[in-house]
């Protein structure tokens, strides 16, 4: 069993999940004339319920209809694949590695969500990020997707969080209340 509960699926009229619609309201409300397609959450330090938060608001925005992507871009701590029981095999540094599409590195969870993992372990995570096929997947998926929701590594511990960054429309810092 996963430490990362999908409680907005298991628990849908909990206080927790209607939290989690309250955050994916306030994204969509939060610019003016201009979307924010591709998120990336982030925190100064591990531990902060960045996973617990990606996955979750991945879920809220799928049961809205809205063709959801939720990316693990932690090659260095990755996580997400465990909530859904999914292999870490075949996700971003096996497609930046081979000369396969996409799509097939893509796990379909349901009809509007979908994951893609983080892969293999790579010896130099932040070269994978600054690749020009990481920018070429992202301006694909961009054209595939309603919204993409991106786990990122915390942003003290290394410089994958700023460059993630540079691919999406905006971050989300998450903060544990009373630690961080």
């Amino acid at each position: 069993m996963s430490e990362y509960k999908v409680i907005t699926n298991t628990e849908p009229h909990s206080a927790i999940s209607e939290q989690y619609r309250k955050l994916r309201t306030a994204i969509d409300f939060s610019t003016f004339n201009k979307e924010l397609k591709i998120i990336s959450l982030t925190s100064a330090s591990p531990g902060e319920g960045k996973t617990i938060t990606c996955i979750n608001l991945a879920t809220v925005y799928a049961q809205t209809k809205q063709k959801t992507l939720l990316i693990d871009m932690d090659l260095r701590r990755p996580k997400i694949h465990r909530a859904f029981s999914l292999s870490n095999k075949g996700g971003i540094s096996d497609f930046v590695t081979n000369e396969h599409s996409i799509d097939k590195n893509i796990d379909k969870i349901n009809d509007y969500l979908d994951v893609l993992v983080s892969g293999s372990k790579v010896p130099f995570p932040a070269e994978v990020l600054v690749s020009d096929k990481i920018k070429e997947m992202m301006d694909y998926l961009r054209t595939k997707y309603d919204k993409i929701i991106i786990d990122s590594p915390p942003l003290t511990a290394v410089a994958d969080a700023t460059i993630i960054s540079n691919l999406c429309d905006g971050t989300m810092f998450v903060v544990a209340s009373r630690h961080t």
